[in-house]
């Protein structure tokens, strides 16, 4: 019986205290400390609410709307950090454009824009790689370069990526076997190196 009692007592926790780095929750981060946090506003459960968050409309588009308890708050796209949707899918918001992150959790994010354009010759894709050295960081274009200047210290980092990569297009590849992004695979090699020389 105490048992029972334990388990119902921990399942209204839950149900108080969503956890929000779960697949089912949505709302919106304001700042990075939010995200790391995992500390959202406008939070729901999606197995049991709903809301709708807009943040691409076409005659607002530096706006985002979200409707949720019955109310719509609109706020500028520069005063919110992040969306989180119910699909688990994570997207930046930065300088007014939206980065979806490929790998929320590991150090250096990574973030995947598809855009496609309509023409005579018909519809183009592109798909663009972006990263940033961690959750506070500017968004730029993943690049050995940009990669190798944003952590200038870390020289045995450096020196990995020109052993593991060989372009630009090799930087976005996963790790299967270690279930990681494989540019911070390699950063957690270098920094792993790099304590065993400082004993």
């Amino acid at each position: 019986m105490k048992a029972i009692i334990i388990i119902l007592a921990s399942v209204l926790i839950i149900i108080a205290n969503p956890v929000f780095s779960q697949k089912d929750s949505s709302g919106i981060y304001f700042i990075a400390n939010d995200y790391v946090k995992h500390k959202l506003s406008f939070a729901i459960d999606c197995k049991t609410q709903k809301h709708k968050i807009k943040s691409d409309m076409i005659f607002r588009p530096k706006e985002i709307s979200i409707k949720h308890a019955d109310s719509i708050y609109t706020y500028p796209k520069d005063s919110i950090y992040g969306i989180r949707y119910c699909d688990g899918s994570i997207v930046r918001v930065y300088n007014n454009s939206e980065y979806p992150l490929v790998n929320p959790n590991e150090k250096i994010m990574i973030y995947k824009v598809v855009s496609g354009s309509t023409g005579k010759g018909g519809s183009t894709v592109k798909t663009t790689f972006y990263f940033s050295k961690d959750a506070i960081s500017n968004i730029q274009e993943l690049t050995i370069y940009n990669i190798k200047a944003a952590f200038p210290e870390n020289h045995k980092f450096h020196d990995l990526i020109d052993m593991d990569f060989h372009n630009n297009d090799e930087l976005s590849q996963y790790d299967d076997f270690h279930k990681i992004m494989k540019i911070n695979r390699v950063l957690q090699n270098s920094l792993e190196t790099n304590g065993k020389n400082h004993h």
